[in-house]
């Protein structure tokens, strides 16, 4: 179990400021600055530890899409918004739909993380992975996705493309996932805020009180009245 915080930036956080929202459609869920979360991604023990998270007392949990059954999902939203995890700028070589992408949809590996490698944000192979993963969680009840390492251009990921081609890698899943009637997130990638804010309902964070000022960067979601998800090894 990670140990995990919602973190709040801003007195004002309550009053949520206008955005577009054309993207959205009115069955997508909201997540309010504030909103008390968890995250349980282990595999193994993780999984039994996530049903135990059922009867526990906080609104939004953040689970691997791959690792949780639709059942247990079922039983989370009895009391719990539910956000389902994937990695959407990496191949992980353990996953189920590994072996659907092609050669050129893989750059460098990512450093500490045996068997995964980053992948080419442009290329339709790999969107069209991540539109199957996106199904997938509409299929299995999800509320919203948490794509992962969608920050490429900050690792050097082996391609060379700048942060334009993320942030339009990002708009991409988001309008997907608005017409599966699911939000999404914006993980780390704290230099594309400004431009994604707007068709994002939440962020996750990992470690911003690790980095000077990096916490203060996520105050357009807070000033939005949209969660933010900080979590803190």
């Amino acid at each position: 179990m990670y140990l995990s915080t919602a973190l709040v930036l801003a007195s004002g956080a309550g009053l949520a400021t206008a955005h577009p929202l054309s993207l959205f459609s009115r069955g997508v869920a909201t997540f309010a600055a504030g909103s008390s979360w968890d995250i349980l991604l282990s595999k193994g023990d993780g999984v039994s530890n996530v049903k135990q998270a059922i009867s526990e007392n906080f609104q939004v949990i953040d689970i691997d899409l791959f690792d949780t059954d639709a059942a247990t999902i079922g039983d989370l939203k009895a009391n719990k918004k539910v956000i389902c995890y994937f990695s959407a700028g990496s191949k992980e070589g353990w996953r189920s739909d590994a072996g659907d992408f092609k050669d050129g949809d893989t750059g460098k590996g990512l450093d500490g993380w045996p068997d995964e490698t980053w992948v080419n944000v442009k290329s339709e192979n790999v969107r069209n992975i991540m539109k199957k993963r996106i199904q997938k969680a509409a299929d299995s009840g999800c509320t919203a996705i948490d794509p992962d390492n969608v920050d490429g251009f900050v690792s050097q990921d082996g391609f060379g493309y700048d942060k334009s081609a993320y942030v339009d890698y990002v708009k991409f899943m988001a309008q997907e996932a608005a017409s599966h009637n699911l939000a999404i997130g914006l993980k780390n990638a704290v230099d594309m805020i400004p431009d994604v804010v707007d068709v994002v309902q939440f962020a996750v964070n990992e470690q911003c009180h690790q980095y000077s000022g990096e916490c203060e960067k996520y105050k357009p979601f807070t000033d939005a009245n949209k969660a933010v998800f900080n979590i803190e090894y």
